[in-house]
């Protein structure tokens, strides 16, 4: 047990005063139990890191459950259990959740398995954690509050700027671990201890992400594409020869890389302009990393990661039509604006943003953008109800006359409800 003197004050003035309160709540909680509880984790690296955080990861001996439901209460929060891995979430009013662990051991049936969990001490649970930066605990008791445990060196560790395993068995009881050492290694620009980069290619020679679950390599996935630069991760993957985990044709390339830098540049872009409207960054960066591979191939991978058949679908006509579509949006001559439309409507926005970051050409961006700006919202001014007052019968001609008024629009040839209802006139009188 490492006492540093600073960790107080840490939790007191680099911590967020809600999170602060909640910390010191949770110490009189137990206090009055008689139980331990410690700070543990993510939140703790970060702490030492003087790095914004905003998880609360909660460890308490042997009564985290218990703990779970008396503290939810006693704030006016709710609870969920999870009894198979002795954990439970906490929800506080204002929507804050606290991930609440009970100290716990982990056995792992065979390389790969999810781990059957069993009751332990402090210095057990410290102990089967992925890395010593993420195996330190902060005591929140008030007689020792901010007392720093660290019993595997993650504090010097962490000084050093290194990601290094516990143990050597770590990446063949969980293969996923290799994911994130690759993922806190790009986050944190740190480098991974010379046995530990060993273990990993031991592990991925020995094909142990074959004995993981495509949903858990997913799962690590997913985190991979929310850090600010995944491409740098994915590159570290390709390193590792990780990706033929992924399907073994996968390769990281010049012009992968270059596409991973443009989508993220075109996902910020339209986050900037619609901070409500989402779309998956998961989709995009494993879209992007799966679309050189043959069509067939493709569509199995996207299948063994759960990806929806639509929009697996899509990325495969986009595939097929590539080289004409991009030939038509990157033109240097007037290409109509309905026209562009007609091209991206049919594709989920994914598709649009996607595209944009496939091409650097000018004319092309500036199409695009004013397609998901502005051009994929346009609607005609006129509806039905105005073509039945007009005498014209309902049918399958509606959807027609509103199609070209929308076109008109869009191109500028009608600006105004009475050019509408011109332009309708000289539609129906023609039979167009």
């Amino acid at each position: 047990m490492t006492d540093n003197v600073n960790l107080r004050s840490l939790l007191e003035n680099k911590l967020r005063p809600d999170l602060a309160r909640i910390l010191k709540s949770a110490g009189r909680f137990v206090d009055k139990k008689g139980w331990s509880a410690y700070l543990v984790g993510g939140s703790v690296r970060d702490l030492l890191l003087d790095r914004s955080t905003l998880d609360l990861d909660i460890l308490v001996e042997e009564h985290g459950l218990d703990f779970a439901r008396g503290f939810a209460r006693q704030h006016g929060g709710y609870f969920k259990l999870y009894r198979r891995f002795a954990t439970a979430m906490v929800i506080l009013p204002g929507g804050k959740r606290v991930d609440v662990t009970t100290t716990r051991t982990e056995r792992y049936p065979h390389p790969g398995a999810l781990p059957d969990v069993l009751p332990g001490s402090l210095e057990e649970d410290l102990s089967r954690r992925d890395f010593t930066i993420n195996a330190m605990a902060v005591s929140l008791n008030q007689n020792n509050f901010g007392e720093l445990v660290d019993l595997c060196g993650g504090k010097r560790d962490l000084k050093e700027g290194i990601i290094r395993v516990l143990h050597e068995k770590s990446f063949r009881d969980d293969p996923t671990r290799i994911f994130r050492a690759v993922r806190f290694q790009q986050r944190l620009k740190f480098s991974i201890e010379q046995n530990t980069e060993r273990l990993i290619r031991t592990a991925v020679n020995l094909r142990m992400f074959e004995k993981v679950s495509p949903e858990r390599l997913r799962h690590e996935l997913e985190l991979i594409f929310r850090e600010p630069r995944p491409d740098r991760a994915i590159e570290s993957m390709a390193g590792y020869n990780e990706l033929r985990f992924i399907h073994p044709q996968l390769t990281y390339s010049d012009q992968l890389h270059l596409r991973f830098g443009r989508i993220r540049e075109s996902y910020l872009w339209f986050r900037n302009n619609f901070p409500e409207e989402d779309v998956s960054r998961f989709r995009l960066f494993f879209g992007a990393l799966i679309v050189s591979l043959p069509l067939p191939e493709m569509r199995q991978t996207g299948e063994k990661f759960n990806i929806s058949r639509k929009f697996i679908k899509n990325l495969s006509k986009l595939k097929k039509k590539e080289e004409e579509l991009i030939g038509i949006i990157s033109s240097h001559g007037d290409v109509e604006p309905s026209r562009i439309y007609a091209i991206l409507k049919p594709f989920p926005l994914e598709i649009a943003v996607m595209l944009l970051s496939w091409t650097a050409s000018e004319p092309a961006a500036r199409r695009i953008k004013r397609y998901i700006l502005k051009d994929r919202f346009a609607e005609s001014i006129l509806t039905g109800d105005d073509l039945r007052e007009m005498g014209i019968a309902p049918g399958p001609v509606y959807r027609k006359i509103l199609e070209a008024l929308r076109a008109a629009r869009l191109d500028g040839r009608v600006r105004n409800r009475r050019e509408e209802i011109e332009m309708v006139s000289t539609l129906v009188d023609t039979g167009k």
